[in-house]
C-alpha cells in the first residue's frame, strides 16, 4: 500500500486490520472468512480487495510496517551513518515507536502467533529481515543475536505491563546490553553457580474446571513456587460457561452478559493476567418492559427513566431519589435484613416497590418471593457498583470461550500445570502432613486444595471426614435456577429492541445476537428467553405442569414480539432446569467463605463470597483464593 495514503484511508485500512485481529482472537484464524471480516466493518468486497489480496494478506500489512523501516535502514549510506552503535539504537528506536501506541494489538498480535502457523512464519520473516539487516553493519552472529533476543524480550514485557513506557524501556535495555558488547573479553570464563538443592514447589489441587477453577488456575501459574492439577468430571471446561456450535449458531450453557464491567473483576482480570478480549454495550434505548400487554421503556438511566410509563412524575423523582442515595451509600435499604423488611416500612407507592422487586429478579435471577428474601446490604452493594459503572450491561464478544480458551493457555503454558479432564474426585483424607486425592485412576498427594465447584458437591465429597460438621451450615443452601430457551433463525423476524421483560408473567428475551453478532451465521438471529422458577412445589406432578405452562408463557412471548419464528427456527435448545448460581444469594441461604474457620481448604465459586453477582462472584473469589495461596508461598520462602 502506497505511503502517500490519505489518512482517511489508511484509517480505514487500520480499523479493518484491528477488527480481523479481534475475529481472529476470537474464533480462530482458520474460522474467519473474508467475507466474515467484510461483514463485521461493514465495508464490500470491492473495499477489501482494493486494502488486501487476501485474509493472509492482513497478516502480512501488520508486520509490513516494521518490515519496511528496516529495509529502509539498511539502505543508509555510510557517509550518513556517524557511529555503528548509534546507527543500531536508531533502528531499534524506531521500530519501538512504531509500536508504541498499540499495546493491545501487539499482544494480539503474539498471543495468535502462538496458535496460527500464518502469523507465526510472518513473525519469523520479520526477525529475519531484522538479523540479515544488523549483519549488514555488524557481521557478528553473536552480537546479533543477542540485539534481536533483547528486542524481542523488551517486547514482550512491554506487551504484560499497564501504561509502560516501550521507548525507555529500549533505551534502557540497549544501554545495558551495549556494556557487555563493548567487552574486551567476549569470551572470559563462565561464572556458574554449584547446583543448588531441588527447588521444592507448593502443589495445589484445584476441583473443578469451570469459570472459577480456571481462574484460581491462571492466577497460580503466574507463580514460579507453585505447580498443580486441575481435576474436572467432565469432557470439556467452563463448567456452566461451557460454549458450543451448533448449524452456525454459537450456543452457551450461561449468559455471557457482564454487569458494570468497567467495574467488573473481569476488566481487573484483563489487566492483570494479560488477558485480551473485546465487548458490547446493550443499547440502552432498546430495552423495554411490558406489564398489562403494554409496553415501555426500562427506567435504566436518566434519559429511560423520564420516559418510562411505569411510575408516574412523583413516582419518578422518588425512584431517582432513591438511586442517588444507593450511589451515594445512605440508602437505607443496607440496613435492612432483606428487600421484603424495607418494602414493608417504605412508604413508597406500590408501582415503586414493584419496581424494586422486578429490578431484584432480572439482576439475581430469581422470582419474586425470592427477590423479597434478598438482603438489603447484598442490594445495596451490588447496585452502588452498577449505577456508578457508565457500562452497566456489556456482552463479552465471542461467547465465554474467549475467556475461557485465554485462562486455559495461560495455564497449560506455564509447564507447571495438569488439566485432567473427566477425572473426577472421588475422595479427600489428611495424610503425612499433605492432602491425598483419590481419583478412579490414581491417588496424589497436595500441600493445598482449591474447591472451585457448587458448594452442594464440596458438602458431598467432604461427607464422612472430620471436616463435615464445619460445613453444616452451607448444607441446605439452595441454588438458583431457571428455565433456558434459545432458538437459532436463519434470518431476522424482527428486532424491536434488544431486551424485553414480562413483569407480569417474570420472563425475559435477549436478542443476544443485536449485540454480539459472532454467535450467528450471516443473517441469522439468535434469542434466548429466560424464566425464573420457583423451587416450592407439593409433588413431581406439580412441579412438571409449572414448568410446561412456563413453557407456553414463553412461546406467547416469541409469537408475540418475533412473529413467524417457528417457520424459520435453525436451532432451539430449552433447559427446563438450567442452574445459573450455585447459591441463590438470599437470607436464608448463607455464602461459604474463600475460608472457613478450622477447615484447611479454598474455596470459589458463584457459591462463595465475593464482589458481585454470578459469573462475577466466580471471578472475584477465585481471584481471592488463589492471591491468599501466593501470599502463602511468598511468605513461606521469607521465612526460609
Amino acid at each position: 500500500m502506497s505511503q502517500f495514503m490519505r489518512a482517511s484511508t489508511r484509517k480505514k485500512r487500520d480499523v479493518m486490520m484491528e477488527v480481523a485481529l479481534a475475529m481472529f482472537m476470537e474464533k480462530g484464524y482458520e474460522n474467519v472468512s473474508v467475507d466474515d471480516i467484510i461483514a463485521a466493518t461493514s465495508t464490500s468486497k470491492g473495499t477489501f480487495y482494493h486494502y488486501f489480496k487476501s485474509k493472509d494478506a492482513i497478516i502480512s500489512a501488520l508486520f509490513s510496517k516494521q518490515t519496511q523501516l528496516i529495509q529502509d535502514w539498511v539502505k543508509q549510506p555510510p557517509s550518513k551513518v556517524q557511529s555503528l552503535e548509534g546507527h543500531i539504537n536508531r533502528l531499534f528506536l524506531d521500530l519501538a515507536s512504531n509500536i508504541q501506541m498499540s499495546p493491545r494489538l501487539i499482544r494480539s498480535l503474539q498471543a495468535l502467533s502462538l496458535q496460527n502457523d500464518t502469523v507465526k512464519s510472518e513473525e519469523l520473516r520479520q526477525l529475519k529481515v531484522l538479523t540479515e539487516s544488523l549483519m549488514h553493519w555488524l557481521p557478528e552472529p553473536k552480537k546479533i543475536e543477542l540485539l534481536v533476543c533483547m528486542y524481542t524480550g523488551t517486547i514482550l514485557t512491554w506487551c504484560n505491563q499497564d501504561d509502560a513506557d516501550l521507548l525507555s524501556m529500549m533505551k534502557n535495555n540497549l544501554a545495558w546490553l551495549w556494556v557487555g558488547l563493548r567487552s574486551e573479553e567476549p569470551y572470559a570464563s563462565l561464572q556458574v553457580e554449584p547446583v543448588p538443592k531441588e527447588e521444592k514447589r507448593m502443589k495445589v489441587a484445584i476441583i473443578g474446571g469451570g469459570l472459577a477453577g480456571l481462574t484460581a488456575a491462571a492466577y497460580l501459574s503466574e507463580n514460579p513456587h507453585v505447580e498443580g492439577i486441575l481435576f474436572e468430571r467432565s469432557p470439556q471446561l467452563g463448567g456452566r460457561a461451557f460454549t458450543y456450535e451448533k448449524a452456525g449458531f454459537t450456543l452457551n450453557y450461561g449468559a455471557h452478559a457482564i454487569y458494570g464491567i468497567d467495574r467488573h473483576t473481569l476488566t481487573t482480570m484483563e489487566r492483570e493476567l494479560g488477558l485480551s478480549f473485546s465487548s458490547k454495550q446493550v443499547d440502552k434505548r432498546k430495552v423495554v418492559y411490558a406489564k398489562h400487554n403494554q409496553l415501555t421503556t426500562a427506567p435504566l438511566d436518566a434519559i429511560n427513566l423520564l420516559k418510562t410509563d411505569l411510575l408516574s412524575t412523583i413516582q419518578k423523582v422518588r425512584f431517582v431519589g432513591e438511586i442517588a442515595a444507593i450511589i451515594a451509600n445512605i440508602h437505607n435499604i443496607k440496613n435492612y435484613a432483606t428487600l421484603a423488611d424495607y418494602l414493608a416500612e417504605s412508604n413508597a407507592d406500590e408501582d415503586v416497590k414493584e419496581l424494586w422487586e422486578h429490578l431484584v429478579c432480572s439482576n439475581f435471577f430469581i422470582t419474586p418471593e425470592d427477590a423479597r428474601n434478598v438482603s438489603g446490604a447484598v442490594i445495596s452493594e451490588y447496585y452502588h457498583n452498577l449505577f456508578l459503572s457508565s457500562k452497566p450491561v456489556n456482552y463479552v464478544l465471542g461467547s465465554w470461550a474467549v475467556i475461557t480458551n485465554q485462562l486455559k493457555q495461560k495455564m497449560t503454558t506455564s509447564g507447571k500445570w495438569e488439566i485432567a479432564l473427566q477425572e473426577g474426585v472421588d475422595g479427600l483424607r489428611y495424610e503425612d502432613r499433605k492432602f491425598v486425592i483419590k481419583t478412579k485412576a490414581r491417588e496424589m498427594a497436595f500441600d493445598k486444595v482449591i474447591f472451585a465447584m457448587p458448594v452442594q458437591q464440596v458438602v458431598k465429597l467432604l461427607k464422612g471426614t472430620a471436616w463435615e460438621p464445619f460445613l453444616a451450615p452451607y448444607e441446605s443452601n439452595t441454588a438458583t435456577e431457571v428455565m433456558v430457551y434459545d432458538i437459532g433463525l436463519s434470518r431476522v423476524v424482527a428486532r424491536p429492541f434488544s431486551y424485553i421483560s414480562d413483569m407480569d408473567n417474570k420472563l425475559f428475551i435477549s436478542d443476544v445476537s443485536a449485540t454480539d453478532h459472532t454467535l450467528v451465521p450471516e443473517g441469522g438471529q439468535l434469542l434466548q428467553g429466560i424464566a425464573y422458577l420457583s423451587d416450592k412445589f407439593d409433588n413431581d406432578e406439580d412441579r412438571k405442569a409449572y414448568l410446561d405452562n412456563k413453557t407456553s408463557q414463553m412461546e406467547a412471548l416469541f409469537d408475540m414480539h418475533y412473529p413467524g419464528w417457528r417457520d424459520v427456527t435453525a436451532v432451539k435448545r430449552v433447559s427446563k432446569k438450567a442452574m445459573v448460581s450455585s447459591v441463590k444469594n438470599i437470607a436464608t441461604n448463607r455464602l461459604l467463605p474463600t475460608r472457613v474457620e478450622n477447615i484447611p481448604f479454598y474455596f470459589c465459586g458463584d457459591g462463595c463470597t465475593g464482589k458481585g453477582e454470578l459469573a462475577e462472584r466466580a471471578f472475584s473469589s477465585a481471584r481471592s483464593a488463589a492471591l491468599s495461596i501466593v501470599q502463602e508461598v511468598q511468605q513461606a520462602l521469607l521465612n526460609v
